[in-house]
Parts: structure tokens; C-alpha cells; sequence
């Protein structure tokens, strides 16, 4: 308010000069008039000449004085009127607008956190990623502080990337988890092969017992190395939990994406409309440029014509002068003439310096207007240059998640079919000795029931000649039925962990079977060594049943000779009696 209140002033200051201005003109050349009717003289003459020296003083004055510079004649709404233009001065850029920028800082400072993550060298590396992306940021942010652009929206388009890669770098590595179940498979095999040491040396002295002891801690040790296996795929589960979030890393790609082509298609329509804007200046400034070299020239014309004007004036005057008599009427009309000259010159005198006052205020306000055009211009190309490289650390950052992502699917798709493999081994040999176990409790509870049978059989001989073993037959029967149903429960425990881990490995075996991996399946080998086993029996019993025959063949031959030799005595008798 005081600004325009001065200004107001000023301008009315300068009016009241101008208006004074043109008051002595016009003043003096009503003198000039009043000299045409008065009386005629030789000195009158000379004072009309010092009034025409005077008055063209004044003329000079008034052309050289007379000013129009503190009027607004020219403003911004005109300009925008005249010239056709969509941007207003809220929508542009100004000199005194500061870049906001902290948040792209921020960006930085996370980076360099991830720099200093002790995982991001692991199975995929992000070290040449991270340090690309901290050099564009710092590129955009020496971009920024040359500019008037507020990077708030900008600075929050790769949040979400930053993010992943953080949580991708801290998942859990499949190989540090394992470390310790490994270990302890180790010790578990390590232990089994000290029992099957112990088992063979007790099955080569005949040490059955110790034997069948050991058989049961294979069996916990190789249910143990089950339990391990669980444990493994456990922690492979664990880890594809992990990873399987960042399988949708293309989705926060494709967001980050949009965002920044939302972001480049404001700046491009806003630079678009600022050069329509500037081209219409441009036009409207030539235009004008011609239009005041036109102008100039028209007022230079006149001027020139008025000059002649007043100086033919002058030599009429004299002219008429030396016919004052006769040209009395002509005179007095020639200064009427003058007076109304001089008074539309500096009417013309008055409106050029309003035109020029108008048309420097246009220059003014439209070089002011394109500037501000200009810096948004140039504010726009940095904008879409700082918003391009925000997508290339956003594609670079996507791109190594991927990657990461991918590599541990690999490595645990891998390392899943290695366990299922040690799986096989270890179930093979769980399955393989429980099988063993059942075939010995089989033929065990085979041999306790021929026992029963021969001690029902020895003790009905008891009972059916009062016998007093039959008591003892008795008790050996309870404590054979007793044997037999101890021997049955460990047979179905037996048969019930078989079919158990059976059932646990089907899972490896479809995997092996999908991978293309050709294996023995332990169900199969376990027949094949029953088998083997039954056939060994079935030759042992021939064998031993061949040598019996030839005894029974030895002993009828024994017998025969026997009858032989008792007949020939007997005949042997008569005759020696006789």
C-alpha cells in the first residue's frame, strides 16, 4: 500500500509538470496572437521575433520534458490479454523460489545405509548398484540445487524399491542355516557307523543279544537323521517364505514407473504451454517492435513537416512583415494557424510519450514474464532429467532384486534336491535295517510258536501219563506266550515306524521322480535282501535235511545188518544144540 500510494503521487506530480509544460506553450503563443493585432512597429517586430526564438525554446522543452513513464499504461493482464497466453505468473517459476530437496537427501542417507548392510555382497551383489544409484541421486540433487523445483513427490517414487532391496538383503542365507543341522547329520552318521562297527563284531563272536541292541540304536539314530532332514526342509521352507515376497518386485517397478511418467507428462505439458507462451511473446514482441518503428517514423515525419511547417511560418511572417499593410488579415490568420499547430503538436507530443512510456512498460513486462517463462522452461528439462534418473536407480535397484530373488530360488531349488537325496540315503538305511529287524522278530516269533507247539505237544505227553514235568511244560508255555506277545508288540512297533517313514518320504520321492533322478527304491531292495535271505534258509534246510537222510540211510543199513546178523545167530543156535 505505500508503494502504490507513492506511486500515485508521483504520477500526479508529474502530470501537474506536464500540464505546466503545455500551459506556457499554449500562453505563449496567445501572445504570439496578441502581437499579430497590435500595433505595427519596428520594435514590435523585433519583439515577435524574440517570442518565436522564445517559443521555440519551449517547443524543445516540451518535447524533451514532457514524460509518461510513471503512468500504467501496461500490465501483466494486458500483456496476457493482448498476447493470447495460458500461463499465469502462480503456475511459473520465480527466481526467489528455493529447491526443496531434503528428502532427496534422505534417499542418499538410505542408500548409504544399504551401502554399510554386511549382506549386501550375498549370492547376488548390490555394491555396484548401490554406489550407481548414490551418484545419480547425487547428480539429481546438484541438478536441484540449481533449480526452483520441489523434489517432495519425486523423492518418494523409489521408497518402495529402497525398501526391498533392504529386505531382500537381510533374508535369511539358506547355507548359514543348514550349517548347524549339517553338524549334527555328521555326528549322527559318524555314531552309526560306530554301531554298525559294534553290530558286526557281535554278529561275527554270536553275541545275538548285543546284536539286536545295537539294531534298536541304529533305528533311533537313523530316526534322528529323519528328524534332521525335517528340519532341513523346514529351514528351506523358511527361506522360500522369505524370498517369495519379492517375486512382485516387477509390480513396484511398474508403480515407480507410472508415478514418474506422471510426473515427466506434468512437466512436459507445463513446458509445453510455457513455449506456446513464449512463442506468442516472441510475436507479440516483433509485432510491437515493427509497430513502433512505424510509429517513430510517422512522428518523425510529422515532426519534420512541423518543422518546415513553423519555419515557413517564420519566413511568411517576414514576409508578410514587409507587406504589413496588405497581409495584416493574413497574418493575424497565419498565427491563428500557428496557435493551432503548436497545440496539436504537443497534443502529438503528449500521446508519443504516452505510446513510448506504453510500449517500454511492454518491453518490460514482457521480458519479465518471459523469463519467468524461461526459468520454468528450464526448470521442466531439469525436472524430467532428475525424474529419469530417479528411473534408472529405480530399474537398476528392481533389476538386482530380481536377480537376488532368482539366484536364491535356484540355490534352494538345489539344495532342495541335495537333501531330498540325503534323504533317500538315510531313509534307505532306516528302512532297510527296520526291515531287517522285522524279518529277525518274524522268523523269531515263527520259532516261538514251533516252541509252543512242541511244549503244548510235550506237555499233553505229561498230562497223559501224570507225568510231574507237566508243571514245568506248563510255565514254559505261559513264559513262551509271554515271549511271543513281547516279541509281537515290537514287531508292530517295528512295522508301525516303517510304515511311517515310508510315508515321510514320499514327498523326496516325488521330487527325485520330477527331477529325473533314478534311484533303488529302499521298499525294493528290502524285498530283494528278504528274499536273499529266505533263499539262504531255504538251502541252508536242504542242506541239513541231505545230511539227515544220509544218517537215516547210515542207521536203516545199521539196522538191517543188525536183523542180518541176529537171524544168522539164531539159525547158528538150533544147529549147535543139535
Amino acid at each position: 500500500m505505500p508503494e502504490e500510494s507513492t506511486g500515485l503521487e508521483a504520477a500526479r506530480k508529474q502530470k501537474i509538470h506536464n500540464l505546466k509544460l503545455k500551459t506556457g506553450c499554449l500562453e505563449n503563443e496567445e501572445l504570439i496572437q496578441e502581437l499579430h493585432v497590435s500595433d505595427w512597429s519596428e520594435t514590435q517586430r523585433q519583439k515577435l521575433r524574440g517570442a518565436h526564438e522564445k517559443a521555440q525554446e519551449l517547443l524543445v522543452a516540451v518535447e524533451v520534458g514532457t514524460k509518461w513513464n510513471l503512468t500504467e499504461a501496461y500490465d501483466l493482464a494486458k500483456l496476457m490479454r493482448v498476447c493470447g497466453l495460458e500461463m499465469s505468473q502462480r503456475e511459473l517459476y520465480r527466481p526467489e523460489d528455493k529447491a526443496q530437496f531434503m528428502d532427496v537427501i534422505g534417499v542418499k542417507k538410505v542408500l548409504q545405509d544399504l551401502k554399510q548392510n554386511r549382506n549386501k555382497t550375498r549370492i547376488v551383489s548390490f555394491t555396484q548398484m548401490i554406489d550407481n544409484s548414490i551418484a545419480k541421486v547425487e547428480k539429481v540433487e546438484e541438478e536441484l540445487r540449481r533449480s526452483q523445483l520441489d523434489a517432495t513427490q519425486l523423492a518418494q517414487v523409489p521408497t518402495r524399491t529402497l525398501k526391498q532391496i533392504e529386505d531382500i538383503m537381510n533374508v535369511t542365507q539358506i547355507q548359514n542355516a543348514l550349517a548347524s543341522t549339517d553338524d549334527q547329520i555328521k555326528t549322527q552318521l559318524a555314531q552309526l557307523e560306530k554301531v554298525n562297527e559294534i553290530q558286526n563284531v557281535a554278529m561275527h563272536d554270536g553275541e545275538m543279544q548285543v546284536a539286536e541292541e545295537q539294531m534298536w540304536t541304529k533305528v533311533q539314530l537313523q530316526e534322528r537323521l529323519i528328524d534332521l532332514i525335517k528340519d532341513k526342509f523346514r529351514l528351506i521352507s523358511k527361506c522360500e517364505d522369505e524370498n517369495a515376497p519379492f517375486k512382485k518386485i516387477y509390480e513396484v517397478q511398474k508403480q515407480a514407473n507410472q508415478e514418474t511418467s506422471q510426473m515427466k507428462d506434468a512437466k512436459r505439458r507445463l513446458k509445453q504451454r510455457c513455449e506456446t507462451d513464449l512463442k506468442h511473446i516472441h510475436d507479440a514482441i516483433q509485432k510491437a517492435d515493427l509497430e513502433d518503428a512505424e510509429a517513430m517514423k510517422r512522428y518523425a515525419a510529422g515532426k519534420e513537416k512541423s518543422e518546415r511547417f513553423v519555419k515557413e511560418n517564420v519566413e511568411k511572417q517576414e514576409e508578410a512583415w514587409n507587406k504589413i499593410q496588405d497581409l495584416e488579415r493574413q497574418l493575424q490568420k497565419l498565427g491563428t494557424e500557428r496557435f493551432e499547430e503548436v497545440k496539436r503538436r504537443i497534443e502529438e507530443i503528449d500521446r508519443e510519450e504516452k505510446r513510448r512510456v506504453e510500449y517500454a512498460q511492454f518491453l518490460e513486462v514482457a521480458s519479465q514474464h518471459k523469463k519467468l517463462l524461461e526459468l520454468t522452461v528450464y526448470n521442466c528439462d531439469l525436472a524430467i532429467r532428475c525424474t529419469g534418473l530417479i528411473e534408472e536407480m529405480i530399474s537398476e535397484g528392481c533389476a538386482s532384486v530380481k536377480a537376488r530373488h532368482d539366484k536364491t530360488n535356484q540355490d534352494l531349488a538345489t539344495l532342495r534336491i541335495e537333501v531330498h537325496k540325503e534323504h533317500l540315503e538315510y531313509f534307505r538305511m532306516l528302512y532297510l535295517t527296520l526291515g531287517s529287524l522285522i524279518y529277525k522278530k518274524e522268523k523269531r516269533l515263527e520259532e516261538i510258536d514251533r516252541n509252543i507247539r512242541t511244549t503244548h505237544i510235550q506237555l499233553e505227553f505229561c498230562v497223559e501219563t501224570f507225568d510231574p514235568n507237566a508243571k514245568k511244560f506248563s510255565d514254559m508255555k505261559k513264559e513262551l506266550y509271554k515271549l511271543r506277545v513281547g516279541v509281537e508288540e515290537e514287531l508292530a512297533m517295528l512295522k508301525e515306524k516303517q510304515s511311517k517313514s515310508l510315508e515321510e518320504f514320499k514327498e523326496s520321492e516325488e521330487a527325485l521322480d520330477a527331477a529325473g533322478i533314478e534311484f533303488n527304491h529302499p521298499v525294493d531292495e528290502n524285498n530283494e535282501e528278504v528274499l536273499t535271505r529266505r533263499s539262504k534258509m531255504v538251502e541252508y534246510r536242504a542242506h541239513l535235511s541231505k545230511q539227515e537222510e544220509v544218517k537215516i540211510a547210515a542207521e536203516r543199513e545199521e539196522i538191517k545188518r543188525a536183523k542180518l546178523l541176529r537171524s544168522s545167530e539164531g539159525a547158528a543156535v538150533p544147529q549147535i544144540q543139535q
